[in-house]
């Protein structure tokens, strides 16, 4: 049901005061996103109790199942085919199969790509608790080995964590390798929460002024693993017992989101690209990528950033150029970020960071062309990301500048409209004199004509 609004006792002044000039339309929803919303609204969500497949596994900063289902809604059809290049947790996966697409997927974070592969694989439960048991039953009994090493190691992980984990890790490796992927992802939820992090951090942090990190023994560990694997069992039993007919998904061989290769055609595209300057996903998830034996070393983690779009990690001799994308009101925002026309930082971090930005929208438009070459004439490019990004003090319309660049390539938009973000803090570090809070994502349907 779509009612008229109160959205503006959660917004701030200004906010307010923007939103009631100008003629967009404003609807407070409860539970779902109608098909009839009018183009351009801004909207706030009442949600519904997410399916618990949704929220298996570690992912910073979730898309909302909501615009996927809102999205196949309006323009899907039967039979329909999806791409989604930046797969993250699966949400879009897990709304195209309960509609009943046929999915094509890839991301390049081994991690994400984990979670994505439980989440479209059939298992039998019962066998899962069982291998579950067997293993907590013999890691009780063990030595721990020394296998895994990294940066820091021990000043994350204290001794008896350390040795649990390097049993439970032996002991998945001698399950059937059919089974073994709902167990490492039960594995992956251990690490994290053993480590000395604090709890709720996206980025590892150990801050002693929040709380204090409490001493941990192996059968803590093995408590956590065995609550995860549970976790991970009603999930998957939920989701099974919801969709009953055949997941129809296949993972792409390409890593990287600027070169889809492979010889398919869909019908859409839908995604939520990665936020600029926001969150660094291989950092967020480094010690479950060592813990999971999914990198071999530090330097290897290090290798994937290559592979992702807008990376920070860029060569000094590079970022001190300015660069040009040939968008003429891109290039302004790069230059003033450059210059320190807003905000003067130190150390170089302005020319970095308009490189930064420079290479993210390259690396858009290039993933851009990639997609409109596997879609058909008529297919729909869906992506939901958030509309403005202060960077150096300099606001970035991200939502607005890749929906240029696309019409660029050879899409036209077609429709547009902006959820208003409720949880508007990330748990990360965030310097607020050059940076700011995102506070809603634009979601934007571009065409293929």
């Amino acid at each position: 049901m779509v009612k008229q609004l109160s959205i503006f006792d959660i917004l701030s002044p200004t906010e307010e005061k923007e939103m009631k000039s100008s003629e967009s339309c404003y609807l407070h929803l409860d539970g779902e996103i109608p098909t009839d919303l009018p183009n351009g609204a801004f909207i706030s969500l009442k949600r519904n109790t997410p399916l618990k497949i949704h929220s298996l596994g570690f992912q910073p900063a979730k898309s909302i199942p909501e615009i996927p289902r809102w999205f196949l809604k309006k323009y899907g059809s039967s039979p329909f085919t999806v791409l989604e290049p930046f797969a993250g947790s699966g949400t879009t996966l897990i709304e195209s199969i309960i509609y009943g697409a046929s999915v094509y997927w890839l991301d390049y974070q081994p991690l994400s790509r984990l979670i994505c592969q439980v989440k479209t694989t059939k298992f039998d439960w019962i066998e899962l608790k069982e291998k579950a048991l067997q293993i907590l039953q013999k890691a009780k009994k063990k030595y721990a080995p020394q296998t895994i090493k990294f940066k820091n190691k021990d000043f994350w992980f204290q001794k008896p964590v350390q040795e649990a984990l390097e049993i439970l890790r032996e002991e998945i490796l001698t399950v059937a390798a059919t089974i073994q992927p709902p167990l490492w992802l039960a594995f992956s939820l251990t690490v994290r929460k053993a480590s000395d992090m604090n709890d709720g951090m996206i980025l590892a942090a150990k801050r002693s002024h929040v709380e204090a990190i409490p001493k941990r023994s192996r059968e803590d560990v093995f408590k956590y693993f065995y609550n995860y694997v549970e976790k991970t069992i009603a999930a998957i039993g939920e989701w099974q017992n919801l969709i009953k007919n055949k997941i129809t998904s296949q993972e792409l061989t390409a890593k990287s989101a600027t070169k889809i290769n492979e010889s398919f055609v869909c019908d859409a595209v839908i995604t939520s690209p990665p936020y600029i300057n926001a969150i660094d996903y291989v950092w967020a998830s480094k010690f479950e990528l060592h813990w999971l034996g999914m990198v071999k070393d530090d330097k290897d983690r290090l290798n994937l950033y290559e592979q992702e779009i807008g990376t920070e990690r860029i060569p000094k001799q590079e970022w001190q150029e300015l660069g040009s994308t040939g968008n003429k009101k891109l290039d302004e925002l790069i230059e003033d970020i450059y210059t320190g026309k807003k905000y003067q930082a130190s150390q170089g971090q302005n020319q970095l960071r308009a490189r930064v930005v420079f290479k993210y929208f390259l690396d858009m438009k290039q993933h851009f062309a990639s997609s409109f070459s596997r879609l058909k004439p008529g297919g729909y490019y869906c992506f939901a990301i958030g509309d403005v990004s202060k960077i150096c003090g300099v606001d970035i319309p991200v939502a607005s500048l890749l929906s240029e660049l696309a019409t660029e390539i050879g899409f036209c938009q077609k429709f547009h409209f902006h959820l208003l973000l409720k949880n508007r803090r990330l748990n990360i570090p965030r310097n607020v004199n050059w940076a700011s809070i995102i506070k809603h994502d634009t979601v934007v349907v571009l065409e293929k004509k």
